[in-house]
């Protein structure tokens, strides 16, 4: 389930990705490949430049366990309509309605630390002042992710970090865009769309309440829906721990899918 990837880029084109072997790549790799071409190349702030984001040409590190690799989320569909309890009774395994909830949380500290600035929301910070940066492996967009989490949850497969593990070098300073479209095409593949979605933004810092309406916005993109369907709210953490004191942030989110089929 290994495979080379080898990365050539272009003038004025896309990074184009070559397999070798000649084999069909997965659904999850194809995904992530379409994601990173469809990216738009602004946002309401400056996003950081493309030049911070490695893109490994190997992938033959060894899978932690659990880790899903290629596999992808596929892997883990329902493969019957119906199922028995233990009880014996019958049950479809595609209800009309999921909850699923997603959490996150990340450390800030200097930019030189981190490597890279802070991106919420999709929305970058490095034009408001905000001196501090998320220290992750990829961007560490506390809302995508918990967004990405909250959506593989309601549908009951492995989480964003068995499917994108912080041990690959793909995902170093990868945009969480990527997490959050392969979540979103996984939902769409199983017959579900977004019937709510709730955020719960945790942190003393940076200030986002004149961001949110761009970061509901991308929400809004990412997963296809309509703004009446998405809320972002945010609260401080009262100067409390290692969140109210600057030094963290995180996210709660709570998401309902409803059966299109």
């Amino acid at each position: 389930f290994f495979f080379s990837f080898i990365w050539r880029k272009k003038s004025h084109k896309a990074p184009t990705m070559l397999v070798t072997p000649a084999r069909t790549p997965t659904l999850k790799a194809q995904a992530y490949t379409q994601a990173k071409r469809t990216f738009r190349l602004s946002r309401t702030s400056q996003r950081r430049s493309t030049a911070n984001v490695v893109m490994a040409q190997s992938t033959t590190q060894e899978l932690r366990a659990g880790d899903v690799g290629e596999q992808g989320g596929e892997a883990f569909f329902p493969t019957a309509p119906s199922e028995t309890t233990a009880t014996g009774a019958e049950l479809p395994t595609e209800p009309p309605m999921r909850i699923g909830h997603g959490w996150d949380i990340h450390r800030l500290a200097s930019r030189e630390e981190a490597g890279q600035g802070c991106v919420i929301g999709g929305v970058s910070f490095d034009d408001t002042g905000f001196e501090l940066g998320t220290v992750a492996h990829s961007d560490g967009d506390v809302l995508y992710h918990s967004l990405t989490d909250a959506i593989l949850g309601a549908l009951g497969l492995p989480d964003i970090g068995q499917l994108f593990p912080d041990n690959d070098p793909r995902w170093r300073g990868a945009d969480s865009e990527a997490f959050m479209a392969e979540a979103v095409r996984l939902m769409k593949l199983r017959g579900y769309r977004i019937m709510n979605v709730d955020v719960t933004l945790i942190l003393q810092k940076p200030r986002v309440s004149a961001l949110k309406a761009a970061m509901k916005e991308n929400v809004v993109r990412i997963c296809d829906t309509v703004p009446a369907r998405v809320n972002i709210k945010a609260r401080t953490h009262e100067k409390v721990d290692s969140i109210g004191e600057g030094r963290a942030m995180s996210c709660h989110v709570v998401c309902m899918l409803e059966n299109t089929k």
